[in-house]
């Protein structure tokens, strides 16, 4: 890994790392790909202890920098990892992710959800939930490639769930982090994108005017999956700079 420049991949809440398959096939000719899996850890009680996890599987694979690319949950991660460690962290990229902390309305229904996924477990909220990651043209287009990915995510375990809506809602803004970033940022948005809404990653184009941004105009939330060809070459372009 001390041969070629490390490329961090975190998924997001309610999906593993499978998402990051193509991206990784795509680097890897190139980069040292890491695509950590958390969609299993049920003790993390905060969004920084995932970043601490990540913290000591790098250092366990003698990692000494890298580019992080964060996908919602994982953007939250990257942000605690590059608040904690900015000394290991040469560029960061989220990609349908927010710097913004909750609002009160979205921690209470993130109560609500833990307390749904208590009573009822894992298939009910993905059922819910994946369909609305993916914009409204390919969720038309590809229904049947929709049902495969809540096929295979409904069978992520419901405290693993838990432990991650509990460590997004109770996450701090991290908007500074990006401010006084001392290395690039990439920050790619989903015009369609249901769970982070576009005028919100507007907002924080505004706020971090020295970040690149990229807009993926016909994708959701999953825009690594949604808008494959798009994202590689941002990220590709943008790793290639750093």
């Amino acid at each position: 890994m001390r041969n070629k420049p490390v490329i961090v991949l975190l998924h997001g809440h309610g999906v593993n790392a499978s998402i990051w398959d193509a991206l990784q096939a795509s680097l890897s000719g190139d980069y040292s790909v890491v695509k950590p899996d958390f969609s299993a850890q049920t003790h993390h009680e905060t969004i920084e202890a995932y970043a601490e996890d990540l913290f000591s599987q790098l250092r366990a694979a003698e990692v000494q920098a890298c580019v992080l690319v964060g996908h919602s949950m994982g953007g939250y991660i990257a942000l605690a990892f590059a608040e904690q460690h900015p000394d290991l962290v040469r560029g960061l990229v989220l990609l349908n992710s927010t710097a913004f902390a909750d609002t009160d309305e979205k921690k209470q229904a993130r109560q609500k959800t833990v307390e749904s996924l208590q009573e009822k477990g894992t298939a009910p909220f993905i059922e819910q939930t994946v369909p609305k990651m993916f914009g409204e043209r390919f969720g038309q287009n590809r229904a049947d490639e929709v049902q495969k990915y809540v096929s295979q995510f409904s069978t992520l375990p419901t405290e693993a769930l838990i432990a991650g809506v509990k460590s997004i809602a109770a996450r701090p803004d991290r908007v500074a982090v990006l401010q006084k970033a001392t290395f690039p940022v990439l920050l790619i948005a989903g015009q369609q994108d249901q769970l982070v809404p576009f005028d919100k990653s507007q907002e924080l184009f505004d706020q971090v005017p020295q970040a690149e941004t990229v807009v993926l105009k016909n994708a959701g939330h999953l825009g690594v999956i949604e808008s494959p060809e798009e994202v590689t070459k941002a990220i590709q372009d943008f790793i290639g700079k750093v």
